[in-house]
């Protein structure tokens, strides 16, 4: 894929990358790195210019949203991912959908490399009014996703300077559940 003759790819870097990190907690205010769990992150590059970040990791333990597919759990399915962080820190270059191609294909390679998983079920949580597009998640719209609805508004977190022990339950902003897969329906009711 090119933009004004330079080419868009991804690189990889390690999610302990400082750059990395630091985008993290750009886009999340107050978070301390990437999420715990299996991980990949990339660059996004044109030529040679950075022009953001994008990561892959394991997803949310319960959605309320899930529900949505049909599930009788809000656990995610096996095959499931999640896109913990799409950021782009220069908007000029390649829209944010052929972006989204790249990492789907980059993303389904090294996860099957790494795991011997094929990924079946991508998820991403958008918070509301946090992108300057009047639509949330518009750029994951246009890549194929579907909106499953709102979180809730409660989040676990790990004692601070913690990846173990027991979750501390708290208020957080409410997030928009975006689904792209097929739709895993399931009896509502068991037979």
């Amino acid at each position: 894929m090119s933009n004004e003759g330079h080419s868009v790819y991804l690189l990889p870097v390690s999610t302990w990358c400082a750059p990395f990190v630091a985008a993290i907690r750009r886009h999340y205010t107050g978070s301390r790195g990437a999420p715990p769990g299996r991980k990949l992150a990339w660059r996004i590059m044109v030529g040679a210019r950075s022009v953001g970040w994008v990561g892959v990791g394991e997803p949310a333990y319960k959605l309320a949203a899930r529900r949505r597919l049909g599930l009788l759990d809000a656990r995610p399915l096996p095959a499931t991912v999640c896109c913990f962080i799409y950021r782009r820190e220069d908007p000029t270059g390649p829209s944010g959908a052929a972006i989204l191609d790249l990492y789907h294909r980059a993303a389904a390679i090294e996860w099957l490399r790494r795991w011997e998983e094929s990924i079946v079920h991508w998820e991403t949580l958008v918070l509301p009014g946090a992108t300057p597009s009047p639509v949330a998640g518009a750029c994951f719209r246009s890549a194929g996703y579907r909106s499953l609805g709102m979180t809730t508004g409660r989040s676990a977190r790990r004692p601070a300077g913690s990846t173990r022990g027991a979750r501390v339950w708290g208020n957080s902003e409410p997030k928009l559940v975006l689904y792209r897969g097929p739709l895993p329906r399931v009896a509502l009711v068991p037979a």
